[in-house]
């Protein structure tokens, strides 16, 4: 089961999510929590029992009325493996509208799977310019060219004057 939520940001939301799964009986495998502008934003992968999944779903619009956060919970499956090579990229530069949006494109036509991606600014050192950064784990299908990838990232990445690192993620 995924469950999501968000809401305004306060201490103890964590906790208190996390008691709810575990009194229900279920699982926390997987999880991205971040605040967003003040909101808190959470993304669960759980596992459990049908009971446990039915605890969590009947748990899951009170526990967002008390918390003041929206809850919604979704039932999945298991992923299926598929033939892919891990790798991370990393762009960087002036931040400015549209950068997600080219390199996301870019990716998309080419069928490469976003797997996670994470984006920020920080800000230069002595000016306090605003740098975006975006970080992301990518799934490349074994028959995409990877020289080709690169090529079509490196281009629009110099034509906007960003850095760019693509690299295969090796496991140890």
């Amino acid at each position: 089961m995924v469950l999501t939520a968000v809401g305004p940001d306060r201490p103890g939301l964590v906790s208190e999510i996390a008691a709810a799964i575990h009194g229900a009986g279920a699982n926390l495998e997987d999880s991205r929590m971040a605040i967003l502008g003040g909101e808190f934003a959470l993304l669960l992968l759980l596992s459990g029992s049908e009971s446990a999944a039915s605890a969590v779903e009947s748990a899951a619009a009170p526990l967002g009325e008390r918390l003041g956060l929206r809850v919604v919970s979704k039932r999945t499956g298991r992923g299926q493996a598929k033939d892919f090579l891990p790798y991370r990229i990393s762009v960087s530069g002036f931040d400015r509208p549209g950068i997600v949006l080219r390199v996301s494109e870019i990716l998309a036509r080419r069928g490469v799977n976003v797997a996670s991606l994470e984006s920020h600014l920080a800000y230069a050192p002595l000016s306090g310019t605003p740098m975006f950064v975006l970080e992301a784990e990518l799934q490349v299908p074994s028959e995409v060219a990877l020289a080709e990838l690169r090529r079509e990232l490196s281009a629009q990445c110099d034509e906007e004057n960003l850095d760019l690192s693509l690299e295969r993620v090796r496991k140890t």
